[in-house]
């Protein structure tokens, strides 16, 4: 029996060890929102006006949401920024613990939240809630990813004005938000694969690389998306990303909008990156509508998610 019961131990400390080696850990959901529940807006980066948020402001309203102002929201320092790094911080730790609030949305993108790393989640985990943005956004999405929490790279509180996106945010928070599917286009390599998303901006995903916010690209859905970048710029952060072994882990890349890219002396940007990303040989869905274009769709980032690129259509389902 003794012998017995020490086998029986040793399983279970291999399972979890096997278990932890390879990256499989529980995922986080926050709960779906309901009308009259409190949600709050937040600025890590740069500075913004109520002039520029009040539309987006009425639009969490009509959804029956009570929104709070994070304390450095109209705060403007150094010409660009929401405030000092500290006041950043505060604000945005004191949101992150807050167990009134089930949501929190960025006010806007810009530049400023790497300068906040590492950021703690130590009373995010006892109150998880939805986190939503994008571009520099990317910074705190990696943190929750890393966490295992599950966030929605989607529209931020200064860009609420597309119908189409707003429709699918609120299904994304409220429940019923269940794929993105695109025509099939030349960019895009059929297959099929399982994995958690992650990713967002290229350049925020690039500069992440050996901090504390750098992502797991083991057996992951990649998703990238740009904006106002030179094509070799562009070239350069996906050399990046293939040399340092990050390509040849994941299983399957979503390509979102590369916007107002400049070519310069360049190949055009889908010359240099779709023959790239075929030669990995792995499913990739090219130019879905989500980033710095209209509509910007949301997507779940953290959670494990099935890509599968078929003759006629490639299909994100969540």
């Amino acid at each position: 029996m003794k012998t017995l019961h020490t086998y029986s131990i040793c399983v279970v400390l291999f399972a979890l060890l096997t278990a932890c080696s390879t990256g499989r850990r529980t995922t986080h959901t926050p709960p779906f929102l309901q009308p009259g529940d409190s949600v709050a807006i937040f600025a890590t980066s740069n500075a913004t006006a109520f002039e520029e948020l009040r539309y987006g402001i009425s639009v969490l309203e009509s959804w029956g949401l009570h929104v709070r102002l994070a304390d450095n929201l109209y705060q403007v320092t150094d010409g660009r920024y929401a405030g000092t790094v500290e006041q950043r911080n505060a604000a945005l730790n004191e949101l992150l613990g807050n167990p009134n609030l089930k949501a929190l949305f960025a006010a806007r993108g810009g530049y400023g939240c790497n300068h906040l790393l590492p950021i703690s989640l130590k009373a995010f985990r006892k109150h998880p809630k939805w986190v939503v943005g994008y571009s520099d956004l990317t910074v705190l999405h990696s943190v929750l990813s890393k966490e295992r929490f599950t966030s929605i790279h989607g529209p931020m509180v200064l860009e609420m004005n597309d119908s189409l996106s707003m429709d699918a945010l609120h299904g994304a928070l409220f429940g019923g938000y269940a794929q993105l599917s695109i025509p099939v286009n030349e960019g895009c390599v059929p297959g099929r694969a399982e994995g958690r998303l992650v990713g967002g901006n290229l350049s925020v995903i690039c500069s992440l690389i050996g901090t504390p916010a750098d992502f797991d690209p083991r057996g992951a859905i990649l998703f990238l998306e740009e904006v106002g970048e030179c094509n070799y710029h562009i070239d350069r952060m996906l050399t990046t990303l293939q040399q340092s072994g990050k390509l040849a882990a994941v299983k399957g890349i979503v390509i979102g909008q590369f916007c107002r890219t400049d070519q310069m002396d360049d190949l055009p940007l889908d010359e240099i990156v779709i023959p790239r990303l075929r030669a990995l040989g792995i499913p990739v869905m090219y130019d879905a509508p989500v980033g710095h274009d209209l509509p910007n769709f949301p997507l779940y980032l953290g959670r494990k998610v099935s890509l599968e690129v078929g003759e006629e259509e490639a299909t994100l389902r969540f």
